[in-house]
């Protein structure tokens, strides 16, 4: 579609085409592709999975000079154009954040969000706390931060962009014993769909996706104790991407919400998704009320 400004906004379709509508936003840099992932589990609960591009990635044209809280814009351009009154909202890892900007500004249309190890607002002093941040995401989003050129180009050379270089991530997916690598082995499917689903996130380039990750360490535009709807939230006891501490942090922020911390790593949500579109059926079923 077309949005006010002439920006093109592209999503793909996953699940029962006449199912109850839910808003996918996937990981950071991630096309809508990765909806796929949770394609079964959707078909299976009658939900209409739509799996929606941000700025700059897939097929939908970049926006400079935005804030997360910017994103629930487009998404209420969308719904109008699609005519949805009211969807549901599934946020994995950054997806995340937008979901909730979603949630913060629609809260009329939104019955309930769904939360997969939401990633934190970086700006914020508490996300330097010991314990709050892995080594690795304090460089990688720091880099990202405060030289974008640089990390632009460095993502740009660590996306796979072919077959083999699907396979060879996979070969390193599925190594350890990690509870993520345990998943891929359970599950190569999906993943190997995630991964081809960020390939198809640098589709025009790094610059999308660099954007992307930039957002999240600046300020987002509302507080999470203004997200007023029902939020169910959950999170890996072993996540090594985005910590079980700064989950709870979290949620502890979020005046609705319902929280699930269990065993498993960083995709913890699909391999519950049955438990997710089962929570996500209940709150359309109860209008978004407990």
């Amino acid at each position: 579609m077309t949005l006010d400004d002439g920006r093109t906004l592209s999503w793909y379709e996953y699940g029962d085409p006449t199912g109850r509508p839910c808003l996918f936003l996937p990981g950071v840099g991630t096309s809508g592709r990765a909806g796929i992932t949770l394609d079964a589990a959707a078909t299976a609960d009658g939900i209409r999975l739509l799996s929606v591009n941000r700025p700059g990635l897939g097929h939908s044209d970049p926006a400079p000079a935005r804030r997360v809280a910017d994103w629930a814009g487009d998404v209420e351009q969308w719904a109008d154009h699609l005519g949805l009154d009211r969807f549901g909202l599934i946020g994995h890892s950054a997806g995340a954040a937008y979901a909730l900007a979603v949630a913060h500004r629609l809260p009329d249309r939104v019955h309930g969000t769904m939360v997969g190890a939401g990633s934190p607002p970086y700006s914020e002093e508490w996300t330097r706390a010991d314990g709050m941040m892995s080594r690795v995401s304090r460089l990688y989003y720091g880099l990202a931060l405060r030289a974008p050129r640089l990390f632009g180009a460095l993502y740009h050379l660590s996306t796979p962009r072919s077959v083999k270089a699907v396979d060879r991530l996979m070969a390193l997916a599925t190594r350890g014993t990690s509870p993520d690598a345990q998943f891929a082995r359970a599950y190569p499917d999906e993943t190997r769909a995630s991964l081809e689903a960020l390939a198809d996130g640098c589709r025009q380039g790094s610059a999308g996706p660099t954007q992307d990750i930039v957002l999240l360490c600046r300020p987002w535009g509302f507080d999470l104790l203004d997200v007023t709807g029902p939020v169910e939230w959950w999170h890996g006891e072993q996540d090594g991407n985005v910590s079980p501490r700064s989950g709870r942090e979290m949620t502890s922020r979020l005046p609705q919400v319902t929280t699930h911390f269990v065993d498993g790593g960083h995709y913890v949500l699909f391999a519950h998704a049955r438990e997710v579109m089962a929570a996500l059926r209940r709150t359309s079923d109860h209008g978004g009320r407990d």
